[in-house]
């Protein structure tokens, strides 16, 4: 502040992951984007690390407002596995020390209230959004009231909020409430509620009837546009207002936000602790775009970013790419260009792009639907990954954001030429896919294409592949213990992956996050689109044997496994599976010792 000249700040905002200046990390484009519209900005990470609350008199009292975030992943995640141990590593905080606060944006806004009394708190990111309303707590076992109620904050932003953190600020300092703003949450009472607002079931009712959760996440899926009616939730004597979303972002506002001046590193303070971790996989990638129109039931993107790819021109992306170049350390290789699903650059529908709800089907499921522009406009992102890769200084511009397999093929059946270019040109030796399951009920809870069409696509990916000499690899993402998954069911999946001798890399544990289908799923064991009855597998012993499934060739893995198909009288493929492993163990004495890992 001395070196900027500046006797006090603006905004305050308050992290719980060390900070890291690079637009993969919300809080350091929130803050980037408000010093860019003239804004005193300051950061206040990681105060828990600090003793006695020592980091909370770091900075002054701000003369707008202290915005507060758990950090760039739910408090909760990155402190509890899906089995609700205790992580031993936090990748968002120096060094990877452990330490945050569970829901750590109540402890973080409870402080905030503590050392600057008087000043507005604003509470965002994707711990606050997604619990915006009463939710089912996962790691607790129990719905929780509104994070806003807990936490008393003033207001709660839900999506990315540039746009809201910019208005917040404006409205502040022209003395003007906060009341009525889009994309945002506030406590009222009942006689302050909007005509129209439309009412959904309250927490006391969901603590009493779980069930309800069904006719929530109906409203609040459908009034997901910006024409929507405002949602009211009682609490109380009181209730929680979301104001539908703004519409979304354009090209030149995308373009804004990561044109920012981000210096791509974290905070000297951090040097001594090692830095953080999470950089390393993102420090030399590029982001093309928000948005998924996936829509999967374990995943909240939509309900954070949104269905509508909202996407960056060339020219930007291209800018970033040169100032990666000029960059002291870069060596040449651009290790993502991509976003949530990197093929979904450039992807659109008129319906989504105006603001219009589109609720009569899915994007992408059971079929990709005919209204999206999906052969003209991967042609847009393989042209982007090109130009990428003629920059001047660039040797290689990958994708290693997941790739979705089904947007590969056109409206003809046939691969498109994106598909090509992405083997030979894009892909490091391995492409991630992530078909998550085989089983077709089990895919179609979880809002995905059938394993057919995965199937299909493998089948044409070794064919390119050896039609173009190369040794390339698959790497598959699979989830075990979602809603809908029997233990048959993780058994087909088990002999799918035994056929191929494979065990994948990558096996997560599915966690009912707040706001997912797949949570209300999980809590209801119902589906709440279509009503359906569906498994869902609680038991923690059950989890472990679909695990094991998945992770056959771990030796931990085959007393779970054989249990598994003993219980489902499947000893038909005992032999394959000891003979299996025998083969493995001999080449592993044979040959030199290779890392295989099922995370």
């Amino acid at each position: 502040m001395a070196a900027r000249g500046w006797d006090e700040l603006d905004v305050l905002l308050v992290t719980g992951d060390g900070y890291v200046d690079h637009p993969s990390f919300g809080v350091a484009v929130i803050g980037r984007f408000l010093e860019s519209q003239g804004y005193r900005v300051g950061i206040l990470d990681v105060p828990d690390l600090e003793p006695d609350g020592a980091g909370w008199e770091r900075l002054p009292a701000p003369r707008l407002y202290v915005g507060v975030s758990g950090g760039t992943i739910d408090s909760m995640v990155t402190n509890y596995t899906a089995s609700r141990k205790r992580r031993r590593v936090d990748v968002y905080r120096p060094g990877g020390k452990t330490g945050r606060p569970n829901i750590a944006t109540i402890a973080y806004t409870s402080q905030a209230r503590h050392h600057f009394p008087g000043v507005p708190v604003i509470i965002g990111g994707l711990e606050a959004g997604p619990r915006r309303l009463a939710h089912y707590e996962y790691y607790q076992d129990k719905m929780r009231r509104s994070i806003l109620v807990d936490s008393k904050a003033d207001l709660l932003v839900w999506g990315m909020g540039e746009r809201q953190s910019l208005e917040i600020a404006q409205r502040l300092e022209r003395g003007e409430t906060l009341s009525g703003m889009a994309m945002t949450c506030e406590v009222v009472r009942e006689s302050e509620l909007p005509d129209g607002a439309r009412h959904v079931p309250g927490f006391e009712e969901l603590e009493s009837d779980p069930d309800l959760s069904i006719p929530l996440f109906e409203a609040v899926r459908e009034e997901n546009h910006p024409g929507a009616a405002p949602l009211a939730q009682r609490h109380g004597d009181r209730f929680v207002l979301q104001h539908p979303p703004l519409s979304p972002s354009t090209e030149a506002e995308v373009d804004s936000y990561y044109d920012l001046p981000f210096a791509r590193n974290w905070h000297p303070d951090h040097d001594a602790a090692g830095g953080i971790p999470a950089l390393e996989t993102v420090r030399w990638s590029i982001n093309t775009h928000r948005g998924c129109m996936a829509d999967c039931s374990f995943c909240s993107i939509t309900f954070h970013q949104g269905r509508t790819i909202q996407g960056r021109s060339e020219e930007s992306v291209l800018r970033e790419a040169a100032k990666l170049v000029e960059h002291v350390d870069f060596r040449g290789t651009i290790t993502d260009v991509g976003g949530p699903t990197a093929n979904m650059y450039g992807l659109g529908c008129k319906l989504l792009e105006k603001g219009e709800p589109c609720l009569d089907r899915d994007c992408l499921t059971p079929n990709v639907c005919p209204a999206l522009r999906i052969d003209k406009e991967s042609e847009g992102y393989r042209r982007l990954l090109g130009l990428v890769k003629r920059t001047a200084g660039v040797k290689h511009a990958f994708v290693s954001s997941g790739i979705r397999h089904d947007l590969l093929s056109g409206k003809d059946g046939k691969l498109l030429p994106l598909h090509k270019d992405l083997v030979e040109n894009h892909v490091s030796g391995r492409m991630k896919l992530a078909p998550e399951h085989a089983s077709e009920n089990t895919l179609r809870v979880m809002n995905k294409p059938s394993f057919e069409v995965y199937e299909k696509y493998e089948a044409a990916y070794k064919a390119d592949c050896k039609s173009m000499g190369r040794d390339q690899h698959l790497v598959n993402y699979f989830i075990v213990g979602h809603p809908g998954t029997t233990l048959e069911d993780a058994i087909e999946l088990f002999e799918k992956l035994l056929a191929r001798n494979y065990s994948p890399e990558q096996v997560q544990e599915f966690i009912p996050l707040p706001m997912t289908r797949g949570c209300v799923q999980w809590v209801t064991g119902k589906d709440p689109i279509n009503g359906e009855s569906v498994h869902v597998p609680r038991s923690g012993h059950e989890r472990k044997m679909q695990k094991a499934l998945a992770c056959w060739r771990a030796p931990e893995s085959r007393p779970l496994v054989e249990e598994a198909l003993r219980t489902c009288g499947r000893t038909d493929l005992l032999g394959r599976y000891r003979h299996a492993i025998r083969q493995r163990a001999r080449r592993r004495t044979a040959e030199p010792l290779e890392l295989d890992t099922c995370g």
